[in-house]
């Protein structure tokens, strides 16, 4: 007797349904489930993929909420390359264009559900090129040996309380360190601040 298949449980946070719909033709191997009221994803567990439907403006609390909860890739009717990369900055799974044809998106989306990660090569191109541009290394260059330090406690999931415990400081002070490297890298938070600084330093 082989295994059981388990289905994938892939929650769409869409307002008026017509993402949903389009999802349901796409053929994804799980249970879809919609929610329109964001404020009840803060009841909602086990989900292995959400998507969040945008029609023109991203809510990054509701991006962040259900990226807290399972990958997550936005699905843009209006998609824009500053999003998507604020997307990858967010630790999103993916930022796509509503309109692919459904193979592509089909494919994407079965990609993040085994771990990949969907954006478009320009999206990827664009982030790497700011990555690597003169002012961002020189950005990254400029950080401090405490300030690499902490980055680098980031990057294994310390929270500013216990930055402050295993540098022996306040944790107001690690708060400070943190939005002052978040200033001097111009990176919107500390996922994209990791980002940066491991394109250059081992951390």
């Amino acid at each position: 007797m082989g295994e059981e298949t388990r289905q994938s449980a892939i929650l769409v946070v869409d307002a008026d349904g017509s993402v949903f719909g389009r999802l349901r033709e796409v053929g994804l191997p799980g249970a879809l489930w919609r929610v329109t009221d964001t404020k009840r994803l803060a009841g909602l567990g086990g989900m292995d993929l959400g998507i969040y439907a945008v029609d023109d403006r991203v809510d990054w609390a509701v991006a962040d909420a259900l990226s807290e909860r399972c990958a997550t890739v936005i699905l843009a009717r209006h998609p824009s390359v500053a999003d998507a990369r604020d997307g990858f900055a967010h630790g999103l799974a993916g930022y796509l264009d509503a309109s692919l044809s459904t193979d592509v998106l089909r494919r994407a989306l079965r990609g993040v559900l085994n771990g990949e990660l969907a954006y478009g090569r320009d999206i990827i191109g664009s982030w790497l090129r700011e990555m690597r541009s003169p002012s961002r290394t020189r950005a990254v260059a400029s950080l401090t040996p405490r300030q690499q330090q902490i980055v680098a406690l980031i990057a294994q999931g310390a929270s500013d309380k216990e930055i402050g415990g295993t540098l022996g400081i306040a944790t107001a002070t690690a708060q400070k360190h943190v939005t002052n490297i978040l200033e001097r890298l111009r990176v919107p938070n500390r996922a994209a601040a990791v980002a940066a600084v491991s394109s250059r330093f081992a951390i």
